[in-house]
């Protein structure tokens, strides 16, 4: 009895670290990606393969921006709790969120660094990363140009 006690109290401990770690890290990330993107807002992104009206293009290059980002324990548990009455995952809503903000933001920055302002053709590929652990990689690309209002 006094196992089973110590085992049910070492999960929720590792659950609650978790959810403590994971939501601290989560949110100082989500931070992170509005203070990024306030940075990026002059780079315009758009998922045409045309460059948009007003902007005249010179040249083009390939930007790509990817990232891999693992969930914490507390949301693969409650997933796993929603994966038993079904419904949707939540818990995994973010984490995707957080993924595409985070690629597509490493490919703005690679489209600064080359003096680029526009983005065009811009695309998203995802696949799931490990079987034993929640993650996902999201990789997004485009066309970088340097483009002057026209």
């Amino acid at each position: 009895m006094g196992s089973v006690l110590l085992s049910l109290a070492v999960t929720a401990g590792f659950i609650l670290l978790g959810y403590l770690v994971g939501r601290s890290r989560e949110l100082k990330h989500l931070s992170e990606l509005d203070r990024r993107e306030a940075a990026a807002a002059g780079v315009t992104v758009v998922d045409v393969k045309r460059v948009p009206p007003g902007f005249s293009a010179g040249g083009g290059r390939l930007v790509m921006g990817e990232v891999v980002i693992a969930t914490d324990y507390f949301k693969s548990f409650a997933a796993m709790l929603r994966n038993i009455v079904g419904g949707e995952m939540k818990a995994y809503q973010t984490l995707l969120s957080r993924a595409r903000r985070e690629a597509r933001l490493r490919m703005i920055e690679e489209a600064q660094a080359l003096g680029a302002d526009l983005v065009v053709n811009v695309r998203f590929e995802w696949s799931n990363v490990g079987p034993k652990i929640v993650s996902t990689e999201i990789f997004c690309y485009g066309t970088a140009i340097t483009s002057a209002p026209g």
